[in-house]
């Protein structure tokens, strides 16, 4: 698979689809798609229709508003599996290969019980087969480190794909918050997320605004042969980002 540099932006998914991707398709070789509001289950067949029109590469990114795999309360996590379910059917209909998903997060509740991370993996390992079932690709996230985040750090990401055999999105920001970039960089993934950050909160900054050494990230990822996904707020920023790192690519 030839590497691409893709986009994504969480607010791309607040306006009608065709839009958002005559956007993306001027400037990015693919697009990993948000799956919530416009590019949500209920426009399915819009999506479709849409997406159909494109040479340029799709990915999905479960939806994660609203959404926790990990929870205590067995009626949320039930839906909220059913809700990532149904981003990897769309990915089967649109032709996409992998679904990038959260794990789940701690409650103010769920932070006190020792089972939490057993319960992602349960809900985990049933979207997995939902995924083998249509051919696609799933890809658990690590995480920025927060108080209500699982798999910031690397020791549990390990836990969840050596026991689950679970692919890796390895997420280059999410890693430098938890200060553990470098042991990140150590895992093999099938795709990855890049942004910047100043270490202290999850900023998701245009590549070069923050402390990341990208030069020192690209010659670990040397090897890697999937794609880039670049993660930004705003278009703008999304293409000064692709201009850094194509600049850092052609050194």
């Amino acid at each position: 698979m030839k590497r691409k540099i893709l986009a994504s932006n969480p607010k791309f998914c607040l306006v009608p689809v065709e839009k958002a991707l005559r956007q993306v398709e001027q400037e990015f070789q693919g697009w990993e798609i948000m799956m919530e509001k416009y590019q949500g289950w209920e426009f399915k067949d819009e999506v479709t229709d849409v997406l159909s029109t494109t040479d340029i590469h799709i990915q999905v990114h479960a939806p994660l508003n609203d959404i926790n795999l990990a929870s205590i309360n067995p009626n949320i996590r039930e839906a909220s599996v059913e809700e990532v379910e149904k981003s990897i059917k769309l990915a089967s209909m649109i032709g996409a290969e992998i679904v990038t998903v959260h794990p789940g997060l701690y409650s103010p509740l769920s932070f006190y019980c020792d089972n939490v991370l057993d319960i992602s993996k349960r809900s985990l390992g049933r979207l997995m087969k939902t995924a083998e079932d249509l051919d696609i690709s799933l890809a658990v996230e690590n995480m920025p480190e927060m108080w209500l985040t699982l798999c910031s750090e690397p020791e549990e990401m390990k836990e969840v794909l050596d026991d689950l055999n679970i692919d890796l999105c390895l997420d280059i920001g999410h890693a430098y918050t938890a200060n553990r970039l470098d042991d990140f960089l150590e895992f093999t993934p099938i795709n990855v997320h890049i942004h910047d950050n100043i270490g202290e909160r999850d900023k998701h900054l245009p590549l070069g605004e923050g402390h990341i050494d990208f030069g020192k990230v690209m010659k670990s990822l040397e090897d890697y042969k999937g794609n880039l996904v670049i993660e930004g707020r705003k278009l703008e920023e999304l293409i000064e980002s692709k201009r850094f790192l194509k600049r850092l690519i052609n050194d």
